[in-house]
């Protein structure tokens, strides 16, 4: 795969994980038919390729350079597994008053590292 097309599959790629993040239509699309959603997503599957879809990882940059590898095999193996790392969430409570002006002001919450000011 060349660098633009990798470029290419993996904003696709991306977009579609965000999607079903945010979207539970989405999410339901990839339950339902994981072909079209990658294909909305500019992603065609080769003819006669299995879509197994994977939902058991963490979001780690490395998942990317599997989900690419898997990408570039499909084609000989005729499996493509679609890695949907689960999101990262972190933990919801309520914020003081002076957090959450911190946040309003760009400063950060303390305790909320992913949060980047």
């Amino acid at each position: 795969m060349h660098s633009t097309e990798r470029t290419a599959f993996a904003s696709g790629y991306s977009a579609a994980v965000a999607a079903v993040w945010s979207d539970p239509g989405q999410e339901r699309l990839l339950a339902q038919d994981p072909r079209v959603l990658l294909a909305e997503h500019g992603i065609r599957v080769p003819p006669g390729t299995t879509v197994v879809v994977d939902r058991d990882r963490p979001s780690a940059p490395e998942v990317l350079d599997e989900q690419i590898r898997s990408w570039e095999e499909a084609a000989v193996s005729g499996r493509l597994t679609l890695f949907v790392p689960r999101p990262d969430r972190f933990e919801a409570r309520d914020l003081s008053e002076e957090e959450l002006d911190s946040l309003v002001a760009g400063v950060g919450v303390q305790g909320f590292p992913e949060i980047p000011f």
